[in-house]
């Protein structure tokens, strides 16, 4: 139908560029009127990878319900749970990190805290349209993964090594035997665990040490109440069970020091084929047989550590503070010494790195071997009370690579760690005592007089009471 003459015909104003700009507009109002079945809409592609990288699988809750349960599920809840198991369990820390059941675990977890955040921000810049909005989420979300991938890599690595060095430190017998059985079962002995622990001047990855440390500590089960032994390490004519090899290569017992049987074991490979125990070192078996033979005590496991490594594990714990009641004069040299230190110190409160730590512990200057044999049990019992588990943690990468070298153990990890953990949570270190004289004879002991001895020890920290002899 012909419009009248007298009415203006607008439809050649109309150009293709003003129907591109209507339908803009029709779709921005069409945009607003629908409302959004997804809230991180609202904030913007920016604003929803960042909530990726926070909360995976938030951002597409509405869009994708299960896919984001299980992102916030294996993403989320479960590290938020794994910390929460961390902190409540923090004065067991020693033996969570010594697990290895949960180092694998963490493996898991810090794989899976990464993997969730990668999908969920892929799913979240796939959801938008194209454009600059959608590049610039798309950098954000690689930078953002990149920074968290980090740690995560770092935290299973690590968790790795400590893997290995769990199956180098902790040596294993193949069994749940003691070390060394009397079979003759003392009035008191029923009911302890005793771990002898011996120390030597080699240094990394070196074992045929002579041990001049030797120190039986003897723990109440019930009570958790602790004993230290030290047997000097002139001690002369320790004896072996019957039908041995060192029995019978020394029937009269050993003709020289005590300190010497490990490495004459160690020299010698047809008696060291004689006490093999699956990985365990069979220079610690024959050492400890002999002392539990003499002293008619059961030896249940031993830890070894090389002195140089004692000097390391003082400085990565960050020292140990002690209070003197004298002057203590300092030796001339100490294997592997980093530090120096004034001739002597003392008396008052000192706080000692490993290198002074380890001179105190081996000063024989002021008095003899027996006096140092004094101080290495104040000193043991000084950084068991002052270790925690926040410095057993942070410092732990240290502690690893140094143990590698530094210790061995027929403990288990499990065993291993809570004996730290109680130590360092203030089980009482009842009482200490030195196998010298005027009490024993080292040139000639009675070893019927050290069993009962120990007998008597241990029924003190049994019974709580003061062992007269300290």
């Amino acid at each position: 139908m012909a419009l009248p003459p007298d009415r203006p015909d607008f439809t050649d104003l109309a150009t293709p560029s003003d129907h591109k700009a209507l339908k803009r507009l029709a779709d921005m109002d069409i945009s607003h009127s629908i409302p959004s079945d997804d809230g991180s809409q609202k904030r913007g592609p920016s604003g929803a990878v960042i909530g990726a990288l926070i909360a995976p699988g938030s951002p597409s809750f509405f869009r994708h319900k299960v896919l984001s349960a299980g992102l916030l599920l294996l993403g989320f809840v479960i590290p938020i749970a794994t910390v929460a198991v961390a902190l409540i369990r923090r004065h067991q820390i020693t033996s969570l990190v010594l697990d290895k059941n949960f180092l694998v675990a963490l493996q898991i977890i810090a794989v899976l805290f990464v993997v969730t955040r990668l999908i969920s921000v892929i799913e979240v810049i796939r959801s938008r349209s194209e454009g600059s909005p959608r590049r610039l989420a798309s950098w954000l979300g690689v930078i953002g993964v990149i920074l968290l991938a980090v740690p995560a890599v770092w935290s299973v690595a690590r968790a790795r090594d400590l893997s290995g060095v769990i199956t180098d430190v902790f040596v294993t017998a193949g069994s749940d035997e003691p070390l060394a059985a009397t079979g003759n079962l003392s009035p008191t002995g029923d009911g302890f665990k005793t771990i002898l622990l011996l120390g030597g001047d080699e240094g990394p990855g070196r074992w045929a040490l002579r041990t001049d440390t030797m120190i039986l500590v003897t723990i109440h089960e019930e009570s958790g109440r602790i004993a230290m032994v030290s047997i000097p390490r002139n001690m002369y004519k320790m004896q072996f069970p019957p039908g041995s090899a060192m029995a019978n290569e020394f029937p009269k017992g050993f003709p020289d020091l005590a300190n010497a049987i490990y490495p004459y074991v160690f020299t010698h490979p047809d008696v060291a084929a004689t006490y093999a125990r699956g990985d365990l070192q069979p220079e610690a078996i024959a050492l400890a047989s002999a002392i539990s033979y003499s002293m008619n005590i059961t030896i249940d496991d031993y830890v070894l550590v090389n002195m140089q490594g004692f000097l390391e594990i003082v400085d990565a714990l960050g020292g140990v503070t002690m209070t003197l009641d004298k002057k203590i004069p300092m030796p001339g040299n100490v294997p592997g010494a980093k530090t120096q230190y004034p001739a002597f110190i003392g008396p008052g409160e000192v706080t000692m790195d490993g290198t002074t730590a380890l001179g105190f512990a081996r000063s024989r200057k002021g008095d003899s071997d027996y006096g140092r044999m004094g101080r290495q049990r104040q000193l043991l019992t000084a950084l068991a009370g002052q270790v925690s588990g926040s410095d057993i943690l942070l410092r732990f990468p240290d502690l690893t690579e140094i143990m590698r070298w530094t210790v061995r153990t027929s403990l288990s990890a499990s065993e291993f760690s809570s004996l730290v953990d109680r130590l360092r949570s203030g089980a009482t270190i009842q009482e200490s005592i030195g196998l010298i004289p005027p009490l024993v004879k080292t040139g000639n002991p009675n070893f019927a007089d050290i069993s009962n001895l120990i007998d008597a020890l241990q029924a003190s920290i049994r019974d709580n009471v003061k062992f007269p002899y300290g």
